[in-house]
């Protein structure tokens, strides 16, 4: 179960997520970290997989988190589907990015993955 509260930061507003565990509350510092979204997992297939060549454009942590984000909205509305994960993964980047940077073929190698990531037992 997460709560949500918006923090402001400049002119960003950040929400604090808290993880209900068996010992209270712990806080979680991105949504990344919620264990639904899987984050560390998909970070790991991220890299394992690699999609983009060029280090300076990978933003890897930033592009799970854009993820985890889709997820938890998803989630929340209960509709969480391999055509919904599939889009999810198309969006952590952007069509420029996809027209350019990100191997096509490894995008789909990873949309495979994190599909049976969350669907496979």
């Amino acid at each position: 179960m997460t709560s949500g509260t918006p923090l402001t930061q400049g002119e960003r507003t950040v929400y604090s997520f808290y993880l209900l565990n068996y010992n209270g509350f712990q806080f979680a510092q991105s949504l990344s970290e919620i264990p639904a979204c899987q984050g560390p997992e998909v970070l790991a297939l991220l890299i394992e997989v690699n999609p983009i060549q060029e280090p300076e454009l990978q933003r890897y942590p930033t592009r799970v988190e854009k993820f985890c984000n889709n997820f938890v909205i998803r989630e929340l509305m209960g509709d969480i589907t391999v055509l919904f994960v599939e889009a999810a993964v198309e969006r952590m980047f952007n069509a420029d990015e996809v027209t350019s940077i990100v191997d096509l073929a490894k995008l789909e190698c990873l949309k495979r993955k994190i599909v049976s990531l969350f669907f496979t037992q």
